[in-house]
Protein backbone atom coordinates (compact mmCIF):
# COMPACT_ATOMS: atom_id res chain seq x y z
CA UNK A 1 0.00 0.00 0.00
CA UNK A 2 0.85 3.14 -0.53
CA UNK A 3 1.61 6.28 2.60
CA UNK A 4 -1.73 7.52 1.28
CA UNK A 5 -3.85 4.72 1.63
CA UNK A 6 -2.10 3.24 4.73
CA UNK A 7 -2.72 6.93 6.31
CA UNK A 8 -6.39 7.02 5.89
CA UNK A 9 -6.02 3.32 6.64
CA UNK A 10 -5.20 4.25 9.85
CA UNK A 11 -7.64 7.49 10.45
CA UNK A 12 -10.21 5.04 9.53
CA UNK A 13 -9.15 2.32 12.05
CA UNK A 14 -8.43 5.09 14.63
CA UNK A 15 -11.79 6.35 14.21
CA UNK A 16 -13.66 3.47 14.44
CA UNK A 17 -11.72 2.70 17.86
CA UNK A 18 -12.44 6.11 19.07
CA UNK A 19 -16.39 5.69 18.20
CA UNK A 20 -15.99 1.63 19.31
CA UNK A 21 -14.86 2.84 22.67
CA UNK A 22 -16.85 5.94 22.79
CA UNK A 23 -20.03 3.49 22.37
CA UNK A 24 -18.88 1.21 25.32
CA UNK A 25 -17.50 3.53 27.67
CA UNK A 26 -20.71 5.94 27.28
CA UNK A 27 -23.11 2.67 27.33
CA UNK A 28 -21.47 2.17 30.44
CA UNK A 29 -21.95 5.43 31.76
CA UNK A 30 -25.77 5.36 30.47
CA UNK A 31 -26.12 2.13 32.50
CA UNK A 32 -24.86 3.66 35.86
CA UNK A 33 -27.33 6.66 35.34
CA UNK A 34 -30.10 4.20 35.05
CA UNK A 35 -29.18 2.20 37.70
CA UNK A 36 -28.99 5.89 40.14
CA UNK A 37 -32.16 6.45 38.74
CA UNK A 38 -33.88 3.06 39.49
CA UNK A 39 -31.99 3.39 42.86
CA UNK A 40 -33.83 6.72 43.60
CA UNK A 41 -36.53 5.69 42.76
CA UNK A 42 -36.84 2.33 44.85
CA UNK A 43 -35.71 4.81 47.72
CA UNK A 44 -38.47 6.72 46.64
CA UNK A 45 -41.03 3.22 47.02
CA UNK A 46 -38.82 2.43 50.40
CA UNK A 47 -39.35 6.16 52.07
CA UNK A 48 -43.03 6.11 51.01
CA UNK A 49 -43.52 2.55 52.58
CA UNK A 50 -41.96 3.27 55.85
CA UNK A 51 -44.25 6.42 56.00
CA UNK A 52 -47.27 4.12 55.45
CA UNK A 53 -45.90 1.51 57.46
CA UNK A 54 -45.23 4.31 60.55
CA UNK A 55 -48.86 5.04 60.56
CA UNK A 56 -50.61 1.89 60.56
CA UNK A 57 -48.74 1.07 63.09
CA UNK A 58 -50.07 3.91 64.91
CA UNK A 59 -53.11 3.31 64.20
CA UNK A 60 -52.69 -0.19 65.20
CA UNK A 61 -51.39 1.14 68.49
CA UNK A 62 -53.96 3.31 69.33
CA UNK A 63 -56.79 0.54 68.07
CA UNK A 64 -55.04 -2.11 70.73
CA UNK A 65 -55.46 0.48 73.07
CA UNK A 66 -59.59 1.18 72.72
CA UNK A 67 -59.91 -2.62 73.07
CA UNK A 68 -58.52 -3.26 75.79
CA UNK A 69 -60.34 -0.49 77.32
CA UNK A 70 -63.67 -1.90 75.52
CA UNK A 71 -62.54 -5.18 77.33
CA UNK A 72 -62.28 -3.34 80.87
CA UNK A 73 -65.60 -1.93 79.90
CA UNK A 74 -67.31 -5.48 78.67
CA UNK A 75 -66.03 -6.97 82.15
CA UNK A 76 -67.35 -4.55 84.33
CA UNK A 77 -70.68 -4.99 82.65
CA UNK A 78 -71.08 -8.24 83.15
CA UNK A 79 -70.12 -7.68 86.64
CA UNK A 80 -73.49 -5.47 86.88
CA UNK A 81 -75.49 -7.90 85.05
CA UNK A 82 -74.40 -10.80 86.93
CA UNK A 83 -75.42 -8.71 90.50
CA UNK A 84 -78.57 -7.24 88.61
CA UNK A 85 -79.22 -10.85 87.86
CA UNK A 86 -78.33 -12.12 91.82
CA UNK A 87 -80.88 -9.28 93.56
CA UNK A 88 -83.57 -10.10 90.96
CA UNK A 89 -83.29 -13.82 91.75
CA UNK A 90 -83.62 -12.15 95.72
CA UNK A 91 -86.52 -10.04 94.64
CA UNK A 92 -88.61 -13.10 93.29
CA UNK A 93 -87.55 -15.23 96.47
CA UNK A 94 -89.19 -12.37 98.74
CA UNK A 95 -92.14 -11.85 96.17
CA UNK A 96 -92.56 -15.84 96.87
CA UNK A 97 -92.42 -15.62 100.46
CA UNK A 98 -94.81 -12.55 100.85
CA UNK A 99 -97.36 -14.08 97.96
CA UNK A 100 -96.82 -17.34 100.59
CA UNK A 101 -97.90 -14.76 103.42
CA UNK A 102 -100.51 -13.52 101.95
CA UNK A 103 -102.00 -16.40 101.13
CA UNK A 104 -102.08 -17.52 104.98
CA UNK A 105 -103.10 -14.57 105.71
CA UNK A 106 -106.37 -14.71 103.03
CA UNK A 107 -106.83 -18.27 103.77
CA UNK A 108 -107.09 -17.30 107.85
CA UNK A 109 -109.49 -14.33 107.14
CA UNK A 110 -107.04 -12.09 108.22
CA UNK A 111 -106.79 -8.62 106.74
CA UNK A 112 -103.88 -7.04 105.87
Amino acid sequence: MNEVASTIVIALGTGLAGSFGGWIFGRKRQNIENIDMALETWQKVVDSLEKRVDTLLTKVDALSKENDELKEEIAKLRDEIALHAKRNKKIEQLEKTIAKYEKLLTDNGIDF
